[in-house]
């Protein structure tokens, strides 16, 4: 059995709580800088808790972390586990900038440490069928990527806390829709397509707001494709594929066939199933996979607790983390400058994890 212990004990963290304690872990340290947050936890799975995640690091009991602390706090923290031996499991974004990010894949890679990536819409079953049917559908054309959630003062009264600068928003997240919801997307892009050259991008912020609620871009794919991107925190309460204002999906256009997924409101996955639908393009035959509603944080919890006990590698992996943390930063500079950017990758070889 293995140990696990929890950084972090926000909102998130009971995904990650729930997903290991199925998978049959034992949740052995926990900790937050509230306390009293870190001692419910505790209480909860016969956990020892506090407020100072070194005592999770110096746990010889702890085995594997999960990381759920702000992003600007992840590379200290992962280079700290790293350097103490644990496997790490972080949530994403993997860092708040991608040298940090390339840092914490360097140094788990030198230590021969497992450190994943939290992206856990690669778990849905229709994403991982999807990933299934793209080795037999041929190149990739393009890849057509929205990610619209319903939230935040799009056209409503601005909450006086986000014109105070940072904002809670940027405290919290280390950005607007390009980091919170677009960095999933961008982590499915790279699965299914590859990572890009050539980045262009734009991004709309409130005026009076430093966070961005519209994020565009344009990605040319090494291997040949483009993908067209978009986020944005919107007003439409009903759209979708839940009617809900939850429209996330992706068109994956390819030389022998189209597919098309649809992802379901990410904290919510019980309510129903993400749908893929294949289009052949050599029998004109249309397929749609419906799946039983599953919680992609439990199956991805599962399968890294899995890889950990078996010495496989993460998927994703620290190195998967930092292409999306390079792409986002590309994405913000290109909107700055109206430029498209070339992207050069600082690992100059093929990245790891993409499995």
């Amino acid at each position: 059995m293995t140990n696990i212990g929890i950084i972090g004990c926000g909102g998130i963290s009971r995904f990650h709580l729930e997903g290991y304690a199925k998978a049959g872990a034992r949740i052995a340290h926990v900790c937050d800088i509230r306390r009293e947050a870190a001692q419910a936890v505790g209480d909860r799975y016969g956990a020892r808790a506090g407020a100072d995640y070194r005592a999770v690091l110096d746990d010889p009991e702890v085995q594997l972390v999960s990381v759920l602390t702000i992003a600007s706090t992840h590379r200290d923290i992962c280079l700290a586990a790293i350097a103490a031996g644990k496997g790490v499991v972080c949530e994403k974004t993997l860092a708040d900038n991608p040298a940090a990010s390339l840092e914490i894949a360097r140094a788990a890679e030198q230590a021969g440490v497992f450190c994943a990536t939290a992206y856990m819409k690669r778990y849905f079953p229709a994403s991982q069928q999807a990933k299934t049917l793209l080795a037999e559908m041929g190149d990739v054309i393009s890849i057509h990527a929205r990610s619209w959630q319903p939230w935040g003062p799009w056209n409503a009264e601005i909450d006086p806390s986000f014109l105070n600068h940072p904002s809670p928003v940027m405290q919290r997240y280390g950005g607007g829709v390009l980091v919170c919801g677009g960095s999933h997307i961008l982590d499915l892009i790279h699965w299914f397509g590859g990572r890009p050259s050539r980045v262009s991008g734009d991004q709309y912020f409130r005026p009076g707001m430093d966070f961005d609620m519209r994020a565009n871009a344009m990605l040319w794919l090494e291997n040949g494709g483009i993908a067209h991107f978009e986020a944005c925190w919107h007003p439409l309460r009903f759209a979708g594929y839940e009617r809900n204002g939850w429209d996330e999906r992706l068109e994956i256009n390819c030389e022998h066939g189209r597919l098309d997924l649809y992802t379901v409101k990410w904290d919510m996955p019980e309510n129903n199933g993400a749908l893929l639908v294949h289009q052949d393009a050599e029998t004109g035959r249309t397929t749609e996979y419906r799946y039983p509603a599953v919680n992609p944080f439990h199956l991805e919890m599962a399968e890294m607790l899995r890889r950990f006990e078996a010495g496989e590698p993460p998927i994703p992996s620290a190195w998967d983390g930092y292409v999306v943390d390079e792409i986002i930063a590309h994405i913000g500079r290109a909107a700055k400058e109206h430029a498209v950017l070339p992207v050069a990758w600082q690992d100059r070889v093929a990245v790891k994890g993409q499995g």
